[in-house]
């Protein structure tokens, strides 16, 4: 008669508050005994104790005819009994049994401190089963890695709305509004606006809340493609078009783009013969590859844009116009700088603050006449150049305030875009006069301070002294 007392308290302690079910009672003696994973318990003397049917069949033995024979006896490449010595795990150790290479792993069995025995298994039943579960892993890797990627460009690719479109000037207000309407359109829209005055940021944000949303957003500058390519990156080529085409062809901008918006930038730069054919495009829904012979449907939505009104265009015979009266039923002027002035301390504050987040730097402040110098100015590159300021003086200033000497002298005129001089007037001419006023203006910020006056001008006292001798500027004493 076998005494269980032992094993129940084994069970119970394992249980604990979950019931042996009938559930239970079927897991157990499947992890004993399975024809998938032969198990083998031995004492500390490596003796079997237990072999499960899965290990006799193989090793061809009778019921219970393991029992009490040394481990080594049957299974001479057996590690068990060294285990028992040695109290250490072999997990995942290659052994070849019978002629034929398995995947064991074998674990030491403690009471205590004390070790009474050993436990072995079978994890694979040969190398061919690892070969493959290895290269399900490497698939598997590669789709991670595939998604992580994706991912990535997804997160790094951020969807601009209009609510992060700052300003409070009512002329932008009056544009983003007009803007939000035609987004909820399927429109064509044109945007109009100075280099820097953030039109990409207004053709995205009509892209996002759009009823497209969910589809591509594809963006191509026409001005930075050579002409020679802009038809094929536009509506793609056919396997063999040309020389060194991809054998397989490739999709053009507007084919990317379908079910989604197409943003062309500075689409003024478009060679004149590629217009004629953006036109159908536009007029049919259609793309024919180069070197292709049959369209392809594609369901896209176009927003343009230009730093130059098109009208003027056409009027220089540089944009077709036809192209021009398709384009124009809904135009945006997207106002510059200039236009807004009263947002420019809001913009200088946020990119302060964000190019001190990306440095790890404290908070930084700009004095107030460092606002009034940045008011002052004309904004030539709009809010690119603002960004560009700001972070150049914050780079230059060696405390938590922006100080005038921390603005690149450019700022400091009145207008960084003098008059064109006209007739037979010199450039040289033009150019003086600019710096005459700069200087004027800096000794007046300064309180005629020379010493200042150097520092923000970025020259030699000495040279300083030679332009107000040149320049008869006179300097009130001190």
């Amino acid at each position: 008669m076998r005494d269980f007392g032992e094993l129940e308290q084994v069970l119970d302690e394992v249980f604990g508050p979950y019931d042996v079910t009938e559930e239970v009672v079927e897991a157990i003696r499947v992890l004993l005994d399975n024809r998938y994973e032969g198990l083998i318990v031995v004492d500390r003397e490596g003796r079997v104790v237990f072999m499960n049917r899965e290990n006799e069949r193989f090793l061809s033995l009778a019921r219970g005819g393991a029992k009490g024979r040394p481990i080594e006896e049957l299974v001479p490449s057996s590690r068990l009994h060294v285990v028992c010595k040695t109290g250490r795990a072999e997990v995942a150790h290659l052994q070849e049994i019978q002629g034929k290479a398995k995947v064991v792993a074998r674990i030491p069995l403690k009471k205590g401190a004390r070790v009474v025995g050993a436990m072995g298994s079978v994890m694979f039943q040969g190398l061919d089963e690892v070969t493959r579960l290895v290269r399900r892993l490497r698939v598997l890797e590669d789709r991670v890695a595939d998604y992580e990627k994706k991912l990535k460009t997804r997160a790094s690719e951020h969807r601009y709305t209009f609510d992060e479109i700052l300003g409070g000037g009512q002329k932008l207000q009056d544009t983003v509004a007009l803007a939000r309407r035609v987004a909820a359109s399927d429109a064509t829209v044109v945007l109009i606006g100075e280099t820097g005055t953030g039109k990409e940021l207004f053709a995205h944000a009509i892209h996002t809340e759009s009823p497209r949303a969910g589809g591509p957003f594809i963006r191509l500058n026409c001005a930075a493609i050579p002409r020679e390519l802009a038809e094929s990156e536009l509506f793609g080529y056919a396997p063999g078009a040309f020389s060194g085409a991809s054998r397989g062809g490739k999709p053009g901008k507007f084919e990317q783009a379908d079910g989604g918006t197409i943003f062309l930038d500075e689409i003024g730069e478009l060679p004149l013969d590629i217009q004629a054919k953006l036109l159908r495009v536009l007029q049919e829904k259609e793309v024919e590859r180069v070197g292709g012979t049959a369209p392809r449907r594609v369901d896209f939505r176009l927003v343009a844009a230009s730093n130059v009104d098109l009208k003027e265009l056409t009027e220089d015979g540089r944009f077709r116009l036809d192209l021009y009266f398709r384009l124009s039923k809904m135009v945006l002027s997207v106002p510059s700088l200039r236009e807004h002035p009263e947002d420019i301390a809001l913009y200088a504050s946020h990119f302060l603050e964000s190019h001190a987040s990306s440095r790890g730097a404290g908070p930084r402040e700009l004095d107030d006449e460092v606002l009034r110098v940045l008011r002052s100015y004309s904004w030539p590159g709009n809010v690119r150049e603002l960004v560009n300021v700001v972070e150049r003086a914050a780079w230059n200033a060696t405390g938590p305030r922006i100080r005038v000497e921390d603005l690149p002298p450019i700022v400091l005129s009145t207008d960084a875009r003098p008059d064109v001089p006209s007739g037979s007037t010199l450039l040289r001419d033009a150019v003086e006069r600019a710096e005459k006023q700069l200087i004027e203006r800096v000794l007046a910020m300064t309180g005629h301070n020379k010493s200042r006056a150097c520092r923000l001008l970025d020259i030699h006292r000495t040279t300083l002294y030679e332009k107000l001798a040149r320049y008869k500027i006179e300097v009130p004493a001190r």
